[in-house]
């Protein structure tokens, strides 16, 4: 199901992705890229910088050796700012160009889903990475941070023409209801530019004219 004339479906109305101040984005003054070993996708960040760049800003995952695993979004948002160099498992470092040629492979879909991070991440909400089914993402409310407390809304990404079935459309609108979180779509257009829609619940009129929500 798409749209011709690159509008959203007419089942999406706007949703106001108000600014949720939460997290701190600038780099901290003379803050040291931390290195990032690429390896199978993700990027690697040794325990000495794993909490400095964890707890400012909430990126990646801690794991059981102290490391902190990055997902591909997150190594491409911390190196356009700075905060990670990325080099090989040998020591080799690897430029943007590099990085994204090598993670396109095995996600066909990373530019576009980039932009919603970056997006989510300008307007001050903690993100984490969404559990499939097409959920994109995880955002966070006002003043929770990830591992303290669970996502409030589930980001299904959609780019301009892409199709999405009443099926897939009715099996991810299911999923956030069973985990009682807000369902939005980010529509990506042909500019990059990224605008948030919700579902709107549809009216049925009966032929007495009483309406059932």
């Amino acid at each position: 199901m798409s749209e011709e004339n690159g509008e959203a479906p007419n089942f999406l109305e706007p949703e106001d992705m108000e600014e949720d101040l939460i997290i701190e984005e600038e780099p901290l003054e003379e803050e040291e890229p931390a290195d990032a070993i690429f390896t199978n996708g993700k990027g690697y960040v040794a325990r000495d910088d794993a909490d400095r760049i964890f707890q400012h800003g909430f990126y990646g995952t801690r794991l059981d050796d102290g490391r902190l695993e990055l997902e591909p979004v997150e190594i491409l948002h911390l190196f356009e700012r700075k905060r990670i160099t990325v080099k090989t498992s040998s020591g080799d470092p690897i430029g943007s160009k590099d990085i994204v040629n090598g993670l396109r492979g095995m996600y066909p879909d990373l530019w576009i889903n980039y932009l919603v991070f970056r997006d989510l991440r300008s307007r001050g909400y903690a993100v984490r990475q969404g559990f499939g089914g097409g959920i994109g993402f995880r955002v966070y409310a006002r003043g929770n941070r990830p591992g303290a407390a669970t996502a409030n809304q589930l980001i299904y990404v959609l780019k301009e023409g892409d199709a999405i079935s009443l099926h897939d459309l009715d099996m991810v609108t299911e999923t956030a209801s069973a985990a009682r979180k807000k369902l939005v779509f980010a529509l990506v257009d042909q500019n990059g530019e990224v605008n948030y829609y919700r579902v709107a619940q549809a009216t049925l009129q009966d032929r007495s004219g009483d309406t059932d929500e």
